[in-house]
């Protein structure tokens, strides 16, 4: 997921640091959380996939992150 993710962003000249940022979240944390080193709430999914959504057009659910809610 963290490579669709990835790619989601570069094609709109995004980046990992400017998801972060628009999510109110740190770069370190969204890192630790889609190298699965850190759980995080189903509100961070929420938010996660609004941003996704917003900033590259893509259509990311909270379902595509079942396996981090674990």
């Amino acid at each position: 997921m963290k490579d669709q993710i990835k790619e989601a962003l570069k094609k709109e000249r995004y980046n990992f640091g400017h998801l972060a940022e628009r999510m109110g979240y740190t770069h370190t944390y969204l890192s630790k959380v889609l190298n699965k080193k850190t759980k995080a709430p189903k509100r961070f999914f929420f938010t996660l996939c609004a941003c996704l959504n917003e900033m590259t057009g893509s259509t990311f659910t909270t379902k595509d992150f079942k396996e981090y809610t674990k």
